[in-house]
C-alpha cells in the first residue's frame, strides 16, 4: 500500500473515548505525526468523525461549517448536570401524565433557528481554558449563547420515557442541550442516553465509517481505508494540470492557464482544485484573470 501525504479517513468512533483519544490512536496506527479530526464528539457520542493525517490537515479548514445529522436516544424524567447519562442526577420527575401527542408535539417545535445555550460541561473555551474543565474545578462558568438552525427532526421510536430522534442541524449545535430544552418545556427534565453522529456534510456517513479494528486490520493488510481527497472534494472546480504546471506549484508560484484549454466545472463556487494526471490533488486554490490571461493561484500545496 502507497501512501501519500493528503490522508483522511471516517473513524466510526466508540463510545467512552474522546475525540483526541482516537487522533491519537489515527497517528499510532499510520505512523503519522500530524493530525486533526472534524467536529468534536463527546466521550458518550458515537459515529462520524473524520480525521486528517498530514498534508491532509490543511482541508480540515473547508469542512468546518458542514451541516451534521445527529441520531439519540432521551430519556424523559431525569436531568443531570452534563445532560447526558455520564452526569450526575440533579432532579427526578414522574412521566406517567406526559402523552404521546405531548412529547411529539414538543419535540417538533424546536426545529428551525433559534438561540441555545452550550452546556457548562463542554468543550467550548472561555479565556483558553475549556468549560468542562472549569466546571469541574467548581468555578461559575457562563454559558455561551449561539444561534443554530435545526432544519429537521424525525421522531423514529418512542417508548416512554425513551424517545429516538434524528437531528439535521448546523454547526454548533449541542444534541445534549437539545434534549435537555425539551425536557424543560415538557416540565419533567430529559438526559441524552445514546447518541450517534450519522453525517458530518454531504461527504462523510456512517456507511463509509470505519472502526479502529477495520483501520488496524487494514494496516496490517496493506489495504487503504482512507477517502481520496478528490472524492471529496466534488464541489469545487476542477483544473488538471500537467508536470511542468506541477513543479510550479509545488513552490507555490501561480500558473497560466489558456482559456481556451480551460477543463473546469462550472459548479461549485470560486475555489479551485488542481489535480495531476493520476487524479492526485496538487493544490487548491482560485483562477485569478490577469490582464488578457487566466492564473491559478494557489492557498493550499498538498504535494
Amino acid at each position: 500500500m502507497t501512501l501519500n501525504h493528503t490522508l483522511i479517513v471516517n473513524v466510526n468512533k466508540p463510545r467512552g473515548v474522546t475525540s483526541f483519544e482516537i487522533v491519537r490512536a489515527m497517528k499510532r496506527l499510520t505512523h503519522h505525526k500530524k493530525a486533526g479530526h472534524l467536529g468534536t464528539l463527546d466521550p458518550l457520542a458515537t459515529g462520524v468523525l473524520p480525521v486528517f493525517l498530514d498534508k491532509g490537515t490543511k482541508l480540515i479548514s473547508l469542512f468546518e461549517g458542514v451541516e451534521k445529522t445527529y441520531r439519540t436516544t432521551l430519556k424523559l424524567g431525569i436531568t443531570t448536570d452534563t445532560f447526558d447519562a455520564d452526569g450526575t442526577i440533579v432532579e427526578e420527575n414522574v412521566v406517567e401524565n406526559i402523552s404521546h401527542h405531548q412529547v411529539r408535539e414538543t419535540i417538533l417545535s424546536f426545529q428551525g433557528r433559534q438561540n441555545q445555550y452550550a452546556p457548562i460541561y463542554s468543550a467550548l473555551k472561555i479565556n483558553g481554558v475549556p468549560s468542562y474543565q472549569l466546571a469541574r474545578e467548581g468555578k461559575k462558568v457562563e454559558r455561551k449563547r449561539r444561534e443554530i438552525t435545526i432544519h429537521s427532526i424525525t421522531l423514529e421510536h418512542m417508548q416512554l420515557p425513551y424517545v429516538t430522534i434524528q437531528v439535521h442541524c448546523t454547526k454548533g449545535t449541542y444534541i445534549r442541550t437539545l434534549v435537555h430544552d425539551i425536557g424543560q418545556k415538557l416540565s419533567v427534565g430529559a438526559h441524552v442516553v445514546q447518541l450517534e453522529r450519522i453525517k458530518c456534510g454531504k461527504e462523510f456517513t456512517i456507511d463509509n465509517a470505519h472502526t479502529l479494528l477495520e483501520i488496524e486490520s487494514c494496516m496490517k493488510k496493506r489495504q487503504s481505508p482512507f477517502i481520496k481527497p478528490i472524492d471529496i472534494l466534488s464541489d469545487l472546480n476542477t483544473l488538471y494540470i500537467d508536470v511542468a504546471q506541477q513543479e510550479k506549484l509545488s513552490f507555490g508560484q501561480s500558473i497560466q492557464i489558456n482559456p481556451e484549454a480551460l477543463t473546469i466545472q462550472t459548479h461549485g463556487g470560486t475555489l479551485t482544485k488542481a489535480l495531476n494526471s493520476q487524479d492526485q490533488l496538487v493544490a487548491i486554490g482560485k483562477m485569478v484573470q490577469v490582464a488578457q490571461t487566466v492564473d491559478f493561484k494557489p492557498s493550499k500545496i498538498f504535494i
